[in-house]
């Protein structure tokens, strides 16, 4: 049983490194050779993936976007290492995983369909801002009162969780706050490797 523990947690572990190595690495390819000026402040992160505005390396970010679904889809399955005797919070924990895995694909989706693609692009862009704000909201009420659940980490992904409200909410009446995606994004991906954190010492607890 141990060792089935063990297998489970390395999932989520491995999953969550994946997802935020893989994302950081690709996006600073695609940055290196932008052709002008970028700033968080005045782009998306998808015009790295625009083979317009970046011609030379565009080709990195999609593939980052792609292999970051994958990612996250390892990192999804390994979230039953939080899964417990309360059968609301593990029903709540299940729909998480659905919800995660759908986020995985639409995060895919995002790669295959960069920003020259037009509309099809902003729809599954926007598929995957409402998946990551249901996913990290349901995994977050189910883990709330979870006795391992460092609580910092969730006042934290509450912050993330505002801060995605925010930024659809200013995108749906045409506000461009540019800063605001960059910050979903990447505090979304700095919470999954606090969970990650927080699984390992679930693990030394139950080994101890």
């Amino acid at each position: 049983m141990n060792h089935f523990n063990s297998i489970k947690i390395s999932l989520t572990n491995v999953g969550d490194i994946l997802a935020i190595v893989i994302f950081f690495i690709f996006t600073l390819a695609s940055r290196t050779l932008y052709n002008g000026p970028y700033s968080p402040f005045n782009n998306w992160l998808s015009d790295l993936g625009n083979s317009s505005k970046n011609p030379s390396w565009y080709i990195y970010f999609d593939i980052g976007c792609i292999l970051l679904g994958f990612a996250v889809i390892i990192q999804t399955v390994g979230l039953v290492r939080w899964k417990t005797i309360n059968r609301n919070q593990d029903n709540l924990i299940l729909i998480s995983q659905y919800c995660g895995l759908l986020m995985a694909i639409a995060v895919i989706m995002v790669g295959i369909f960069s920003e020259d693609y037009g509309r099809i692009h902003y729809i599954v862009a926007a598929v995957f801002f409402a998946l990551l704000l249901i996913f990290m909201t349901i995994i977050n009420i189910a883990l709330k009162t979870h006795t391992k659940y460092i609580k910092w980490i969730w006042y934290y992904a509450v912050l993330s969780i505002l801060t995605n409200v925010t930024f659809i909410l200013t995108f749906i009446i045409g506000l461009d706050i540019y800063i605001l995606e960059w910050l979903v994004v990447f505090s979304g991906s700095i919470w999954m490797v606090l969970i990650s954190y927080n699984a390992l010492k679930i693990e030394d607890y139950v080994n101890n």
